[in-house]
């Protein structure tokens, strides 16, 4: 009963419009970790330093007056260095891709905090930061369309839209056309066989660097903007980050399959627009720890299907 009164408390309509806003930005994210776990087949756990690397170079690129959409461009750039180093660790020191990105993300952790500290001269770490929603790239907009006479709680979600559509449509085009070049089929030759990519002639440590580069600095693309979107940077923003992406993979690939490469991406994004709007409702349930638990062991299930396959048709042979 308690439920169905908060159902009928709900407007619906925010709830879904806050759910497909967040899950626009997380998009671009979500599109990160599907270069890494999708086409390099590599483990890469950085993403939980990589994602808060990019809110807190946005923020305090903003917070010191940088202009917004080069605070943004600065923080793609420092996921690319997150992913460069993970690289570097994993085909240089040979030292395991799924240890490689631990390191990174334990490093970055630190990184973090010492930039929030620089927006306050008496501390030298800080874990969260304001920097203010009308001086980001969302507050730009919004201003831009309130001088259009859009009222400003109107003007507000149109910008966030706006922003985030525009930026996850550069995204996803360049990633289409990308990935469809010979540098961008070697990679995904890279992460199908790396033996039979190097029998090709395949420099595959080199591909390796270079997917990682473009998923991290997608990875802090999105971090920035989730930043700009609520005007606040958090040292702890990336926590459970990979559960998300894949868990947002998961669900878009189980609803509209991997047929063509286009159909992958267009599902990868309806997945994490999907799975925004779950999170909306069990937020409003207040179960949002739960949804984060079935995540979890929807993951499981699914990545434990080739081998319960495998082993049934072992019985069958047998």
């Amino acid at each position: 009963m308690n439920i169905l009164n908060i159902f009928l408390s709900v407007n619906v309509a925010d709830l879904a419009l806050t759910g497909i806003k967040i899950g626009l930005i997380m998009s671009i994210m979500t599109l990160g970790v599907h270069i890494s776990y999708r086409i390099l087949d590599a483990a890469d756990l950085s993403i939980e330093g990589v994602f808060p690397l990019g809110a807190c170079l946005a923020g305090i690129l903003i917070f010191y007056n940088v202009p917004a959409i080069l605070a943004t461009i600065i923080a793609c750039i420092g996921g690319a260095v997150g992913g460069l180093i993970t690289g570097l660790l994993h085909t240089k020191l040979k030292i395991p891709m799924i240890l490689s990105g631990i390191i990174t993300m334990t490093g970055l952790y630190s990184i973090n905090l010492a930039l929030l500290g620089l927006s306050d001269k008496n501390v030298v770490t800080m874990k969260s930061m304001t920097f203010g929603f009308k001086n980001g790239l969302f507050g730009i907009f919004r201003d831009w369309f309130s001088g259009l006479g859009l009222a400003t709680n109107v003007a507000t979600p149109v910008a966030t839209l706006v922003v985030s559509i525009i930026c996850l449509l550069i995204v996803f085009l360049i990633i289409y056309y990308f990935f469809g070049t010979e540098v961008g089929m070697a990679i995904r030759a890279t992460g199908n066989n790396d033996k039979m990519a190097r029998a090709q002639g395949i420099n595959t440590n080199r591909m390796i660097l270079v997917g990682l580069m473009i998923s991290n600095a997608l990875i802090a693309l999105a971090g920035a903007l989730f930043a700009q979107n609520g005007g606040t940077s958090n040292v702890d923003s990336g926590r459970g980050m990979i559960v998300v992406g894949l868990a947002a993979i998961i669900i878009g690939e189980a609803i509209f399959g991997r047929k063509s490469y286009k159909l992958q991406l267009v599902s990868i994004i309806s997945g994490t627009i999907i799975y925004y709007l779950l999170r909306q409702i069990a937020i409003e349930l207040n179960v949002v720890e739960f949804l984060d638990l079935v995540s979890a062991i929807l993951i499981v299930i699914i990545l434990a299907i080739p081998l319960i396959k495998k082993a049934r048709l072992s019985r069958k042979g047998g």
